[in-house]
């Protein structure tokens, strides 16, 4: 009786750890390979990798190994109706979980970063950026130590994550 406790336990969690992403899934793979859509997906091999190249900055290092995928959608000439597409099914993500760490208003542009917290570390930070003629969103898997964010942007060249360095001065 304990081992099917346990079991279902470890299926419930399993079940709900993914159904927190699948929303964010279903977003990636909606426009991935789409004309005008860039669609990146760095997998933790390559984070090692990288984190390999250069053994003399071991601050990179120690964030990078604590990644598992990093994920980003970038709108640039995409089709209006892709646009308007993105923005309805960001607007209706399930993201009562997540912490809302810091939101930036900028005319049109609306940039929001958020995070799924546990025990302490950030098992998934998203940066949403819509509005305007921007519109992205990036998704940070992993056991991240909250203070190793600000440290993001020396990483990622993309408009809205120089916003990330403000959150490593907290």
């Amino acid at each position: 009786m304990r081992t099917f406790i346990i079991l279902t336990s470890f299926a419930l969690i399993s079940i709900t750890g993914f159904g927190q992403n699948k929303d964010i899934d279903n977003i990636f793979n909606k426009f991935d390979g789409k004309n005008g859509v860039t669609s990146v997906n760095i997998t933790k091999d390559m984070m090692n990798l990288v984190a390999q190249m250069d053994s003399s900055d071991f601050k990179a290092k120690d964030l990078l190994a604590q990644i598992s995928r990093v994920r980003i959608l970038a709108f640039e000439n995409a089709v209006p109706e892709d646009k308007v597409s993105f923005e309805t099914m960001v607007k209706s993500l399930p993201l009562k979980d997540y912490k809302e760490l810091m939101v930036v208003k900028e005319k049109e542009m609306n940039v929001k970063m958020l995070s799924l917290e546990s025990q302490g570390r950030i098992a998934e930070f998203l940066l949403l950026v819509t509005g305007g003629n921007h519109q992205a969103l990036v998704s940070i898997t992993g056991n991240i130590d909250p203070k190793q964010l600000g440290k993001l942007p020396e990483f990622m060249k993309m408009h809205g994550c120089e916003q990330l360095a403000k959150l490593g001065k907290k």
